[in-house]
């Protein structure tokens, strides 16, 4: 495209396409100055098509944007909904609790009487003082055998130093978290390794490095379960993380002995609160940007059908309604539509008494993504409109990607046929402003003969 731009900007400026000698070159060069640009007419209203394209391409990437974030909402949405249930402890303190697959409604009694403790080791006390673990180990081994319970770990560790040691257990994942600590004093440091089970619990540990074993044998088993009653019936545990029903977790933070807490799961809409201000923060963004391409004024896209397309398509999401039940459209959960604007609005206090006792009415309306109700409509919507394969936007966006590949095509094209025109041109005047001159050189010496022999005849009669 450049040599084109170039040629009909050097002819606008008057810059010649040859320098001639004739006196008839500067119309010649105005000549091919005319021709080029005639010739460069098709190729100029490509480079117009292709300027609106991209235009058309950049809108397109935009509403494709915006549209998958209302697509974006619907999953949330649909997670909201499918994960409706939360649970709560009436004494915090003892323990925190969380849903998740699987869990079902009901209250569970739960009483503490201990959170259990780890067992723990230090490195014998004949071992080699260790008064800089930087540098120095508690013995020279360059392989170590770990024993925890009945599984046993080779350690590979020939760095010389207790710090080095203390690492390469963390870094075998072999159910203890190994540190240096100093036994010594502030003048006399002594430190030593320090082995602690990941489990509650009376574990046993032992560390070998080839000739002696590195840990008392008998004292690093101290270690007791939790223990905890769920429902009268106690249980003891070598976590402080327990499953007390089916998808319902509990993490023991405290102890209550003389009187049990009670874990609640129950149906929370709350989340389906957010969710829903969420989509209709989406939709009205999406919307917004598709009013950009409507009327007189309209954007890249005025008059496309893909506008009008999107529209009809999420404005039939907003009007969704099943006609029965207590829920039955998105007006009844608090998100009116605005006849003027085309907007949504989410009213959280409609929503809470819409809500209120009424989680399985809110559950049928929903549905899910693939069981019906709102979630299923809205997702074979949003699939239809911005699938990575399939989807109408993304075809669009293809199709218009393709019309441009196929234009700068035509333009090389066009360019390639417009510069060999202004080549051939700028030969042809050339030569031909080569003859035109060499006539007129002749001309002149003619011209100078006959004023000559004119002079020459004057001269003659006047003697």
């Amino acid at each position: 495209m450049g040599s084109v731009a170039s040629s009909l900007g050097s002819s606008s400026a008057g810059t010649d396409y040859f320098t001639g000698m004739s006196t008839f070159s500067s119309s010649l060069n105005t000549e091919i100055s005319q021709e080029v640009q005639i010739a460069s007419l098709p190729y100029e209203l490509l480079q117009n098509d292709v300027a609106t394209m991209t235009n058309q391409s950049n809108e397109l990437q935009t509403l494709d944007s915006d549209v998958g974030a209302v697509e974006t909402a619907v999953a949330g949405l649909a997670s909201a909904a499918g994960n409706m249930l939360s649970a709560s402890v009436s004494d915090p303190s003892v323990a925190t609790a969380t849903v998740g697959s699987g869990a079902i409604a009901g209250s569970y009694s739960l009483q503490v009487t201990s959170l259990g403790s780890y067992s723990d080791a230090l490195s014998n006390g004949n071992l080699p003082t260790v008064t800089d673990p930087a540098s120095q180990n508690i013995s020279s081994s360059g392989s170590y055998t770990l024993t925890v319970g009945t599984t046993t770990t080779p350690i590979s560790y020939s760095g010389g130093n207790l710090n080095g040691l203390a690492q390469a257990i963390n870094d075998a994942n072999a159910g203890v978290e190994a540190t240096v600590v100093d036994v010594g004093s502030n003048s006399a440091p002594d430190y030593v390794l320090s082995l602690q089970s990941d489990q509650l619990g009376p574990v046993s540990m032992q560390l070998n490095d080839g000739t002696q074993d590195l840990l008392p044998p008998t004292d690093n088993t101290s270690g007791t379960l939790a223990q905890y009653s769920v429902n009268g019936q106690s249980v003891q545990s070598d976590s402080d993380s327990v499953t007390l029903a089916p998808g319902l977790t509990v993490q023991l933070t405290g102890t209550n002995p003389s009187a049990a807490a009670t874990v609640t799961v129950a149906a929370d809409p709350s989340s389906i609160g957010n969710a829903m201000r969420s989509f209709v923060s989406a939709y009205n963004a999406a919307i917004a940007e598709l009013g950009k391409n409507r009327g007189q004024s309209g954007g890249a896209l005025a008059g496309d059908s893909i506008v009008y397309e999107l529209t009809d398509a999420l404005q039939g999401l907003a009007n969704y309604s099943t006609g029965y039940g207590a829920v039955n459209s998105l007006a009844t959960l608090g998100v009116t539509f605005n006849d003027t604007t085309g907007q949504l609005s989410f009213d959280q206090s409609a929503f809470d008494a819409a809500t209120s006792g009424q989680t399985d009415a809110l559950t049928q309306f929903l549905g899910s993504a693939t069981g019906g109700g709102f979630l299923e409509t809205a997702t074979n919507t949003m699939t239809a409109l911005v699938d990575p394969n399939t989807g109408v936007l993304t075809s669009e966006i293809s199709t218009v990607g393709a019309s441009i590949a196929s234009t700068n095509t035509q333009i090389a094209n066009e360019q390639a046929q417009v510069n060999q025109l202004q080549t051939n041109l700028t030969q042809q005047m050339a030569a031909a402003d080569a003859m035109i001159y060499d006539l007129q050189q002749q001309t002149t010496q003619l011209q100078g003969i006959f004023t000559a022999e004119q002079d020459s005849e004057i001269e003659s009669a006047s003697v």
